[in-house]
């Protein structure tokens, strides 16, 4: 984690502010973006991790969702009942008259299959499978997401930049000819400046670029809905493809704990305190949950204790949203959530360059799943319904503008 902050800042100093600077002197069309727009019917207006149609979502105003999709190969080479099944799902929006971004598998999925993308025969491989993807849902998917914010460990382990780049480069390349009306692009974790500066390299292949953004709900420094207006900015300047805002959106639920709280949360796991916690940290992670205990083996490349009780999973921990961490006026509630949704939808229309815009989610988890824990609001409280389905207040909110059109 700390050697991918170095570089998120050597790359930020080196290639955003002078993209920002640029900005105001670089035309905000484009042929290509008006090409997109025919394809996707003007603007994207979609939600996230929609396995399965539901009504409320066409009836909230949405005209995109977006899913995964599974790999459509075993080991054995034959095609999994999964990507069948999804076929069928794809089918279902089809039918229901909305379009679909498929996000292609991770790394980790490959590797787990014995595809070594670093290596010359697993690079060919997952050609392969980007080659049968394009001509397998032809008529079903509408654009490729190629796999998710794969520029952070979490995503990205155990390829570097470069590799990762490249990963992706090699499966729009492969798309490229079999496509059709298929746009394709990638997505990043907020402004990612080396992973976009790296992908320029592949433009050509491209479709859109992508960026992923939640302003409120993890860092107490990002809390104001000018921060998407910048990231769309430099990220036009320094790329001149269509932009798409592929994941946004804000937390109906979390609260800061206090230090007796976080105390007893420290004993469940046999610690009294974080220093004690770190003396013996195998034992404490070893008492975690098993999705939680997997995730910390995974991801933490530097130690535990350093992942444990750093950026990333410290909240999940806790299960808490950091003191400060909200934008103003909106509140991690129902009707704070509809709030940001009133102030930000307005907001990024009106952004030139943005093709579409992509609400995260349909509905609320039963459990995080990165840490497992039910009472964790970090992965469970962004749906703009209640896990039941029931809409929240964020949902007549979006409604009331997307609803519209």
């Amino acid at each position: 984690m700390e050697t991918w902050l170095k570089e998120q800042i050597k790359y930020a100093a080196k290639y955003l502010m002078p993209s920002l600077a640029k900005y105001p002197f670089v035309e905000k069309d484009s042929e290509e973006l008006r090409r997109l727009r025919e394809k996707i019917g003007g603007t994207a207006h979609g939600l996230c991790r929609c396995d399965r149609y539901d009504p409320r979502m066409k009836a909230l105003g949405v005209n995109w969702v977006r899913r995964g999709i599974c790999l459509p190969f075993d080991k054995d080479g034959n095609v999994t009942e999964g990507f069948l099944r999804a076929k069928e799902e794809l089918r279902e929006f089809q039918a229901n008259g909305l379009k679909v971004l498929i996000t292609t598998p991770s790394v980790g999925w490959y590797m787990g299959l014995g595809i070594d993308p670093r290596t010359p025969a697993g690079e060919e491989k997952t050609c392969e499978i980007a080659r049968f993807y394009a001509k397998e849902l032809q008529g079903l998917a509408d654009g490729f997401c190629v796999c998710n914010e794969i520029g952070i460990p979490r995503f990205g382990y155990p390829l570097n930049m470069d590799q990762a780049v490249r990963f992706i480069g090699v499966q729009a390349r492969a798309m490229a000819p079999l496509k059709g009306d298929i746009v394709v692009g990638y997505n990043s974790v907020g402004p990612q400046v080396d992973q976009h500066y790296k992908m320029r390299a592949w433009a050509q292949y491209l479709d859109w670029v992508g960026f992923d953004m939640y302003v409120g709900c993890f860092f107490p420094v990002v809390t104001q809905p000018v921060v998407f207006d910048i990231i769309g900015k430099y990220l036009w300047a320094l790329t001149r493809k269509p932009v798409m805002l592929i994941e946004f959106g804000y937390l109906a639920g979390g609260a800061p704990k206090s230090k007796d709280e976080k105390r007893a949360i420290l004993r469940q796991y046999g610690a009294d305190s974080e220093k004690d916690a770190k003396k013996n940290i195998e034992a404490f992670v070893a008492k975690f949950n098993e999705t939680g205990r997997k995730y910390v083996e995974k991801c933490a490349t530097e130690g535990f204790a350093k992942y444990v009780f750093g950026p990333d999973f410290r909240q999940h921990l806790y299960c808490e949203l950091p003191r400060l961490t909200r934008t103003r006026g909106c509140p991690h509630t129902p009707e704070g959530q509809a709030e940001f949704y009133r102030r930000v939808l307005p907001r990024l229309e009106k952004l030139p360059f943005l093709a579409g815009m992509f609400v995260y989610t349909h509905k609320d988890d039963a459990e995080c799943n990165i840490c497992g824990q039910s009472e964790c609001p970090m992965e469970t409280k962004w749906g703009l319904c209640e896990a039941d389905g029931t809409p929240k207040a964020g949902y007549w909110a979006v409604q009331g503008m997307w609803g519209e059109d």
